[in-house]
């Protein structure tokens, strides 16, 4: 059955049972991967989903219900469990159905071109990428994946309030990664991109980027155990801020699980930081004029000149603190409960090259990448120790690679520490961004 018509008659039935405050949410998705290897056609996926749910508030609680079968046979039953899930609930937290407001941000998510692409395109575009790394450098001894996935999403809202939005995207994304050695040392590199404009999708410019990263960490050396003077690389600083999104979270912050509870007004990082919250970022993989609940997004900076601002609010946790939303309720698709999260969510860039911030520097540690971030770090303490790739600095130059280290710290700390930022603003697989930040002494653990 075509969606707008269950959805019509999901409303009208509701309507007819005398139901005064109900919502549907129905989210669609499809999608496509091709991965290469040595330069035949390796694996090729094709998937679409789709679901509805349905909530309905019943003597001050709020049922939910869901289904993935739009078909007229299924609307006695969305309705029904939503009403029997309402007269069992115990939670005695306030949930409303938003009536919406006039005006919403008209965004560009959808761009027809990128759907048109043919299984062909992306075939040469994942051979050329994979070709192109082998002959860069004859270190490079094999490429270890190159995928190439495109998808596009559909999200209704309607309600009994009169509330009736919908909003439909595309990306799609390349990944490389490859694999160098020299004198019997292994060392893996990688590069993406993401976007809905496939002109963006440049063959030799993804090989170059993957190559050099990989080759660069070739002959590692050891350094001391002790505190160093760091840059953070755009892309591992941007994993760090995306492991601590919670903390800006009201429900965290209402639930006492957030440090920065009490601490709207106050200086919580250097004054150089401002973090940024962007739903309505061109080309952002979190872009959307409307959250969860159907409340517009805004554009809102959650710290500014280090001071915190706000935090991210939904309907509920703003009702609980007497604010407005801030437009971030969250779904995990049409099954999911509400909660919150960022949308294209980053700290602004500064006005400094990386060649500058190197130079500032002088000598110390170049940090390149992360990994344990849900296991090294406590998002409530802020206390970090990360396994981490990296390169020394000496005399204001990327001098040599470094066998793995271990940095640790407090990012909280390390927010108040930042002295400079470089005006080299990248996001990660994620839409969480940074420049690279440079920041006074961190612990540098050697193997």
């Amino acid at each position: 059955m075509e969606i707008n018509i269950f959805i019509d008659l999901l409303f009208k039935k509701a309507k007819e049972r005398c139901l005064e405050n109900f919502e549907i949410y129905y989210t669609s998705s499809k999608s496509s991967s091709i991965k290469v290897f040595n330069q035949e056609v390796d694996s090729y996926s094709d998937s679409n989903s789709q679901g509805i749910s349905f909530r309905v508030m019943e003597n001050g609680k709020m049922g939910y219900s869901y289904t993935e079968s739009i078909s007229e046979t299924e609307i006695d039953f969305l309705i029904n469990e939503a009403l029997e899930n309402a007269s069992i609930i115990e939670n005695d937290d306030i949930e409303e159905i938003y009536k919406g407001e006039e005006e919403y941000k008209k965004l560009e998510l959808y761009n027809p071109d990128l759907e048109a692409l043919s299984i062909g395109d992306k075939i040469s575009l994942l051979m050329n990428t994979e070709k192109n790394t082998t002959e860069m450098d004859k270190r490079i001894k094999r490429v270890n994946y190159c995928v190439f996935g495109n998808g596009s999403s559909t999200r209704i809202i309607k309600n009994s309030k009169g509330l009736n939005l919908s909003e439909k995207g595309n990306s799609a994304y390349i990944y490389i990664s490859v694999v160098a050695e020299a004198d019997g040392v292994t060392k893996s590199g990688s590069a993406f991109r993401v976007s809905n404009d496939f002109s963006l999708f440049n063959a030799d410019n993804i090989a170059k980027e993957a190559v050099e990263d990989a080759v660069a960490k070739l002959n590692p050396i050891s350094i001391e155990s002790k505190q160093y003077e760091v840059i953070f690389k755009n892309e591992a600083f941007a994993s760090m801020l995306g492991a601590f999104t919670g903390i800006f979270s009201s429900d965290n912050v209402q639930k006492g699980i957030s440090k920065l509870k009490e601490k709207l007004g106050s200086a919580i990082a250097s004054e150089k930081v401002t973090i940024v919250d962007n739903p309505h970022m061109k080309n952002g993989m979190a872009s959307s004029s409307f959250d969860a609940e159907g409340v517009p997004t805004q554009y809102k900076e959650i710290v500014k000149n280090g001071v915190l601002t706000n935090y991210f609010y939904n309907l509920k946790t703003a009702k609980k603190d007497g604010v407005n939303s801030t437009g971030n309720a969250s779904k995990g698709g049409y099954k999911g409960t509400l909660g919150i999260s960022p949308s294209n969510f980053y700290m602004k860039e500064g006005e400094t090259s990386f060649e500058e911030l190197l130079e500032s520097l002088n000598n110390g540690v170049l940090i390149t990448s992360l990994s344990g971030l849900h296991s090294g770090l406590n998002s409530i303490s802020g206390d970090f120790s990360l396994a981490s790739e990296g390169f020394l600095i000496a005399d204001g130059k990327i001098s040599s690679p470094l066998k793995q280290i271990t940095v640790s710290g407090n990012f909280f700390e390390l927010l108040k520490e930042i002295d400079l930022l470089g005006d080299d603003l990248k996001f990660g697989l994620s839409p969480v961004g940074a420049p690279s930040v440079l920041v006074t002494n961190l612990n540098i653990s050697a193997d």
